[in-house]
């Protein structure tokens, strides 16, 4: 005897179903909505939307090209033989999987109550995808393993670290660590070593100095930095903060990396968000920072351009589950094929290889 499903989709909903999802998605996403993500290198996240032939067989490569040092030629002298070779590295990002699914408790089997399901459950996925994207993002820039959740926590049975590009996630260099104060390591920090305005610049100077790739706008060169709610606290209280923001804000600029922000002021563009990395998953007198491990602190990004690797294959898929019991429990899933990879390369100036769009910057951040 067949039985009809009401709620059963043909393929050409699904997709619908499907593009719906991540439309949400981008809207949702910290980093989309904000215009931190573009195809080209003057974003602090390149997408990478083509796929490369190597050896390997297809995959995203993101290409980081140094800048020419020579001089050139002058006047009628031969430019044959004094051609400078353009020195680049192949940044490989590796691509997989993530899916997530909810399922009913029952009682489904009439059209219209399946629909409600489907709804909430295109709401409830649509929060979880942009929502567990944007973690991966920070944990990624920020040089944390999928091991830690962002307040350093430990995951309990996650599959995360799974992901074909965890194994990539690298620790910052040695050369894009910035601390607050007269801090040298988290070891050393005080709670008094808050983010202050003179350290933004301070590692904005830095940043400018180890020629990380700026963000253009308008003639301008830009860097983005997005600091936790506490980070933001501190350094809005700030005296010097309050002073150069009355009198140099910038306004007016239509591009949505700077409409949306907190500030852009003197060349930054501040940002705060609750996923910044802190310390508040941590335990006192073990391992938080400071010498005692008592010392409650957060972990801002800096941003140039090309600072994270990202892509897409695709723009995800809707899953409904083949069993259902008869329609009356129907399980609803999504999927994503993408991919991130903080890029490390070996500046024409520096003796080894570095972060190549991102400073760290540690300060305390008391709850």
């Amino acid at each position: 005897m067949s039985v009809t499903d009401f709620g059963a989709l043909t393929a050409a909903q699904k997709k619908v179903w499907s593009t719906k999802l991540w439309m949400q998605y981008r809207a949702e996403s910290f980093w989309q909505s904000n215009g931190f993500v573009g195809t080209n290198m003057n974003t602090p996240i390149h997408r990478v939307d083509e796929l490369t032939k190597t050896s390997k067989g297809l995959e995203c490569v993101m290409q980081l090209v140094n800048d020419l040092e020579n001089d050139g030629t002058v006047g009628d002298n031969d430019l044959t033989n004094q051609e400078e070779a353009m020195v680049n590295g192949a940044q490989v990002i590796k691509i997989d999987l993530l899916a997530h699914a909810v399922k009913s408790k029952g009682q489904m089997s009439e059209q219209a109550t399946v629909i409600r399901f489907r709804e909430q459950a295109k709401d409830k996925l649509a929060f979880w995808l942009p929502d567990k994207i944007d973690e991966l993002m920070f944990l990624t820039v920020s040089g944390r393993a999928y091991t830690k959740k962002t307040d350093l926590s430990t995951r309990a049975a996650s599959q995360l670290p799974q992901l074909a590009f965890a194994s990539d996630v690298s620790a910052p260099t040695a050369n894009r660590i910035k601390y607050a104060g007269s801090a040298t390591s988290e070891a050393t920090l005080t709670t008094s070593d808050k983010l202050s305005w003179n350290l933004c610049v301070a590692v904005k100077t830095y940043a400018h100095r180890k020629g990380l790739r700026p963000i253009r706008q308008g003639g301008k060169e830009y860097y983005c930095m997005v600091i936790s709610p506490e980070q933001r606290r501190d350094l809005v209280t700030d005296s010097d903060y309050k002073t150069i923001v009355a009198n140099g804000a910038e306004r007016g600029s239509s591009n949505p990396l700077f409409k949306n922000a907190m500030v852009v002021v003197d060349g930054l563009i501040l940002y705060d968000h609750r996923k910044v990395i802190t310390t508040q998953g941590l335990s006192s007198g073990v391992d938080k920072w400071g010498s005692g491990n008592t010392v409650e602190g957060a972990q801002a990004q800096l941003l140039g351009a090309g600072a994270l690797g990202f892509t897409t294959l695709g723009g995800g898929e809707w899953l409904e589950g083949d069993i259902n019991d008869y329609g009356r429990k129907p399980s609803i899933g999504y999927q994503q094929m993408f991919g991130l990879l903080k890029p490390v390369y070996k500046p024409t100036k520096s003796a080894s290889a570095e972060d190549y769009g991102t400073i760290a910057v540690k300060t305390a951040a008391a709850v």
